[in-house]
């Protein structure tokens, strides 16, 4: 039983143009038979109808179906009640017309919870072809005629067995012939079903009808039991009935007879020619012809009314092939494992000019790709691409410029060893491998480590080094060199060759590389006895990192470095001594013998080396007619380098332990590492905000163009989800849907757009550095990009899913703007 209590809805409400629709109406409906709601357009039938069908909400007032106060209820649970218990017949039919007839009745079954396809098949039949309709189940339901539709419509609503039925206006679209046909299945439903009907015939009303509810302005004014005797004036378009016509003439002659039937005397003048099996017609333009294709029907007889006969005849099994003690319970249709298959049939069953649309996600998708790669190239900072140094050094001041500090910290823990001032140096790589190339050469700006801290997992090619000048380079510098290409024109063109290869530093013994290391930086790994001789013989890389100020007041001329002082161990000269000894302790020196008269042994000479004179200790006599060197002790050297150095470079496995024992040790210091970073960051800051930027706007452009096909595609079928919503499919199953369908929008295109860019991409960067430094192309930017596209796609695709939902079913089938 349904019971209507006291119900109000307003449309405008609060507005200068509120409209009382339903106006505190009330009244109780039967459990079987038709129940019919008449009045003029715009009393509030239809509106009071989607109230009690649940396709509309109301302001105020209760409605209960068996007990269930539907007007409380959440749209979840009214789904509930309302798909097992309600079905719809429509005015406009609101058919799915892209879906077969048989699809079209079957969703109705299968929202019950009905999945058996022998069981769905037999009952859809059934209903099908009750409604005289089965033949056409295979046809799509936009084929059909309207009389045919609304019959399509009539077992959707019965195929499940509801115990009430809403119909509004179902023959307002039909012709007369449809109108009976249609309103008599209705009254074949009605016998153990409650139909609740809306029409504004009332002949039709009184003659179907077991009860009358007569509405005007919201309310109901007048209600009663439709008992008297049934009789139906109802004359159909299709019938002429020829005894009731006031003119009749025969002509007959031979075996040709011709009678002429008319509603009125009339002047004719017509000819008619019979050859072969063709009738030919000739009225002289008066009159127009019509035969018994236009589905008219003569009838030799009087037109009667009709009675209750008419449709007595007619039954219907409600539970006919449906299963036995079965309960109808929503079960929802768009299941995980079935969501992909849905959306990959609908999107297959796109328009040509929709499917043409998708390429547009394609090129979305590629740009999404160039975008998300080059965000990602910029913001993706690796350590070779900033490092000057070893990223285990730590820089510390040293502004007493003594060997003291050195010592401090070089004892300290974890701290695997110290090398004054800063390690990055400039060493030589000759390229003399032809005649043409005898001059040629390649300056690679090294960090200086000791090979002492090289382990051979470090190794990447080559061996650790077993002499003095052997060494080993670090990947990073190699990279740079191929990249640059400035070894082609001898065949250096990969790490392999660089092995065996020498390294010159000013007024030293070469060097040869015997091992490539990957530490992600320019590092040289060189014996400990060789890292004096290197950093203060080698040319400064530059100056740009120093920790400490301007102003320090330093030698005019470095002797050590221009080979005019030089340890004696070093020299590459037969040195012998003639006098006295060979230095043995800093700032001891040894002359060249002509010198010998002018500076006696004890005695300084004029030369300063770290601030100090240099003390003669001896003569020496060279293979080199010209050498003037002055040769000190190794110690001297080192002094010398350290007095001119502001800072020094401590060596640490464990950065972040060495930095906390500094920051106790109440030292300054900078880490090399973070300062290279930073120092990196802030040189490219334009460029990565400027790359950001155009990424972004890229980015926007493909997000907004996703959005907007994917609205449109939406918007396109309001009326495909107001018929679903309307006929009882719960919201999730509505966001499972076009989930589905995304998802396959998003595979089909988003997948080729961001392979193609990747393919693109992967070319270009094959040509130049610049690209690889600006993009990024690897596997995993390629899913972040598909991840993306696929989030904002479903965000964009159901946002206004999303903002409909929101709305009732009979507001979704009442939208205008589409």
């Amino acid at each position: 039983m349904i019971k209507i209590d006291k119900v109000n809805k307003y449309y405008n409400k609060g507005k200068a143009n509120q409209i009382h629709v339903i106006n505190n109406t009330s009244m109780t409906l039967p459990d079987e038979g038709i129940v019919c709601l008449l009045g003029p357009s715009g009393c509030g039938k239809t509106t009071l109808l989607n109230a009690i069908g649940g396709l509309d909400k109301v302001d105020s007032g209760t409605i209960t179906i068996d007990g269930q106060r539907i007007t409380r209820f959440s749209s979840n649970k009214i789904d509930s009640i309302r798909n097992a218990r309600i079905g719809y017949i429509f005015q406009n039919f609101n058919l799915l017309d892209d879906r077969t007839v048989f699809e079209n009745v079957a969703i109705a079954l299968r929202m019950i919870g009905i999945r058996d396809n022998t069981t769905v098949t037999a009952r859809v039949r059934y209903c099908l072809e009750k409604v005289g309709i089965d033949q056409y189940r295979n046809k799509l339901a936009g084929s059909l005629s309207g009389g045919q539709r609304q019959r399509v419509a009539i077992a959707r609503a019965i195929v499940k067995n509801p115990s009430i039925i809403i119909a509004d206006e179902p023959t307002g679209n039909l012709d007369s012939a449809n109108t009976l046909e249609i309103m008599n299945i209705i009254k074949t439903i009605s016998k153990e079903r409650l139909v609740i009907l809306v029409t504004h015939e009332r002949n039709i009303a009184e003659f179907y009808s077991d009860h009358v509810a007569e509405m005007k302005d919201g309310k109901i004014v007048k209600a009663y039991n439709n008992d008297s005797s049934r009789f139906l004036d109802y004359q159909l378009e299709n019938k002429i009935y020829l005894r009731d016509m006031a003119v009749h003439k025969g002509f007959r002659q031979d075996d040709v007879n011709v009678d002429v039937y008319s509603d009125e005397e009339r002047q004719a003048d017509i000819k008619v020619v019979i050859r072969g099996n063709n009738l030919y017609i000739n009225t002289g333009g008066r009159l127009n012809v019509v035969d018994e294709s236009a589905n008219i029907e003569m009838v030799d007889e009087h037109y009667t009314a009709m009675d209750e006969s008419y449709f007595e005849e007619n039954d219907f099994d409600y539970t006919a092939c449906l299963p036995s003690k079965y309960k109808a319970r929503y079960t929802s249709v768009y299941r995980l494992s079935n969501m992909i298959s849905s959306g990959w049939k609908t999107v297959k069953g796109f328009k040509r000019i929709r499917k043409f649309l998708l390429l547009g996600f394609v090129f979305a998708a590629m740009f999404a790709f160039l975008a998300v790669s080059n965000v990602m190239g910029v913001i993706d900072v690796k350590p070779v691409d900033y490092r000057t140094t070893n990223g285990n050094y730590i820089t510390i001041p040293n502004t007493a410029k003594t060997e003291d500090l050195l010592k401090l910290v070089d004892g300290l823990e974890t701290v695997a060893f110290v090398l004054p001032g800063e390690t990055k140096k400039m060493v030589t790589l000759p390229m003399d491998d032809y005649l043409q190339t005898s001059y040629a050469q390649e300056d690679l700006g090294v960090s200086i480590v000791l090979t002492s801290v090289l382990t051979p997992e470090q190794l990447v090619a080559g061996s650790m080094p077993a002499d003095p000048h052997e060494v080993v380079i670090d990947k990073a510098l190699i990279d740079e060199f191929l990249r640059d290409k400035n070894g082609l024109y001898i065949g250096l063109d990969t790490m392999e060759e660089f092995l065996g290869r020498r390294l010159m530093v000013p007024n030293l013994d070469d060097y040869r590389i015997v091992g490539i290391s990957d530490t992600e930086s320019p590092s040289m790994f060189v014996d400990q006895s060789q890292a004096m001789y290197i950093l203060s013989n080698g040319n400064d890389l530059d100056d740009d990192f120093s920790i400490m100020g301007v102003g320090e007041e330093e030698d005019t001329e470095d002797l050590i470095r221009s080979g005019r002082v030089m340890d004696l161990d070093l020299s590459k000269n037969n040195i012998k001594i003639k006098k006295g000894r060979k230095p043995e302790a800093a700032y001891e020196v040894i002359l060249n013998e002509y010198h010998e008269d002018e500076v006696e042994i004890g005695k300084t000479v004029n030369v300063k080396v770290a601030g100090r004179k240099l003390n003669v200790v001896g003569y020496y006599t060279s293979d080199a007619a010209d050498d003037d060197t002055y040769y000190v002790h190794a110690d001297t050297v080192k002094a010398d380098y350290i007095g001119k150095q502001k800072n020094f470079s401590a060596y640490a496995p464990d950065v972040a332990l060495l930095k906390s024992i500094l920051e106790k040790e109440g030292l300054s210091f900078k880490v090399n590492d973070t300062r290279d970073r930073k120092t990196y960051i802030n040189s490219r800051k334009d460029q990565l905000t400027s790359s950001i930027i155009v990424a972004g706007i890229i980015m926007l452009i493909s997000l907004i163009e996703m959005f907007l096909m994917l609205r449109s595609s939406f918007l396109s079928r309001i009326k495909e989800v107001g018929t679903l919503r309307a006929i009882g499919l719960k919201k999730k199953d509505i966001y499972r849907m076009f989930t589905g369908e995304i998802l396959v929008i998003t595979f089909i295109t988003a997948i080729p757009g961001i392979a193609i860019m990747y393919f693109a991409l992967t070319q270009m960067v094959t040509i130049t550095y610049y690209i690889e430094g600006m993009y990024i192309v690897t596997p995993v930017i390629a899913a972040i990009t598909f991840a993306i596209i696929l989030v904002f796609n479903l965000l964009a695709g159901l946002i206004p899913v999303f903002s409909t939902m929101r709305k009732t079913p009979a507001q979704i089938l009442a939208r205008t703007d589409i």
